[in-house]
């Protein structure tokens, strides 16, 4: 599976729509997660943004906070999502490796209520 991670420099992005670097990592069967490449878009449109990162193969999208229509839009394309997570990348996927993206929720988050993560 190909994951995104929506960054700025070497962390979340406090916001989607902000964020600089995409990154992308792979996750293979035996859970092992490797680097996939990485992806800088000038534009600052969701729509263009979403359709470059679905070009890339993503199934699944991390991010900090995401506006509630451009979230409805990447879960319409096909991409899973789990907004609303802080941190640096080595946390994010020390987090997903773990199955414990829930504990990098933004302050003031509901986690239960905002997304469930996908067991690893």
């Amino acid at each position: 599976m190909r994951i995104c991670l929506a960054c700025y420099e070497d962390r979340l992005a406090s916001v989607f729509e902000n964020a600089v670097d995409y990154k992308f990592f792979e996750i293979f069967d035996d859970g092992n997660i490797y680097p996939a490449g990485h992806l800088s878009l000038p534009s600052k449109d969701p729509t263009d943004r979403t359709s470059a990162i679905l070009a890339c193969g993503v199934s699944y999208l991390i991010c900090g906070a995401i506006c509630g229509t451009t979230k409805t839009a990447i879960e319409a394309a096909g991409l899973k999502c789990a907004p609303f997570l802080k941190g640096r990348v080595d946390e994010v996927l020390d987090a997903l490796g773990q199955g414990r993206l829930n504990s990098l929720s933004m302050p003031g988050c509901n986690v239960g209520k905002s997304f469930s993560c996908f067991p690893v």
